[in-house]
């Protein structure tokens, strides 16, 4: 019986010991434990802590494009005259009149023209106007344009300078573009104030506009 009650002593008292070490743990764990929703990097397999993958750039926001247009009905243009497809420049001139530079499809910027862009009431209209009416609103947009070159000019009291003149039946944004090399911007003129000494009166009916500049 004293050899049974020791060994039952021993198992007690390793019971007892057993639990102490269950309660140290379980207390230890509770502390060292990182509180739910710690923003503390969790460590990666190696040990050192992880790096939060780095947000993506954001884009740049593309500027907004006039919507195309199209004339209510096809060009039926002067005799000698086609219609024909294009590509436009538009080009801002703070230092007098036109729209921008034009050339034909088939054709290198080299070839291009300084034109005047033909308005057409409730038809084709330069595509600022349909953004947020600054001249400046598509400066550097390109445009596929269908129309052809006037047999006529434009003249503009401003810079004492006939322009020519292109009459658009279809113009079609295709977006923000560099200016050509050969045309980096608007062409240079002779900027002044018209008056009544000018030698060109816009007023006088007599005045004939010389051959389109083709």
């Amino acid at each position: 019986m004293d050899a049974i009650a020791g060994r039952s002593c021993k198992l007690s008292a390793a019971a007892s010991l057993a639990c102490c070490l269950c309660v140290l743990v379980s207390v230890h764990g509770e502390e060292l434990a990182s509180p739910e929703g710690s923003s503390l990097p969790a460590a990666s397999p190696n040990g050192a802590p992880s790096v939060a993958a780095a947000e993506p750039p954001v884009a740049p926001a593309q500027p907004a494009l006039a919507p195309p247009q199209q004339a209510p009905e096809p060009f039926i243009p002067p005799p000698g005259i086609q219609v024909e497809e294009f590509i436009g420049h538009r080009s801002f001139d703070k230092d007098g009149s036109g729209w921008g530079w034009v050339r034909r499809a088939n054709e290198p910027w080299s070839a291009a023209k300084w034109v005047v862009l033909e308005e057409t009431p409730g038809g084709v209209v330069a595509p600022w106007r349909l953004l947020n009416k600054k001249r400046t609103a598509d400066n550097d947009v390109e445009y596929r344009l269908r129309g052809y070159l006037a047999p006529f000019t434009a003249y503009d009291p401003h810079t004492d300078e006939f322009l020519a003149v292109f009459v658009p039946e279809r113009v079609e944004p295709i977006g923000p573009a560099a200016a050509p090399p050969e045309h980096p911007g608007a062409p240079s003129h002779r900027v002044r104030v018209p008056d009544s000494t000018s030698p060109v009166n816009v007023e006088d009916p007599n005045i004939q506009a010389p051959p389109a500049l083709r």
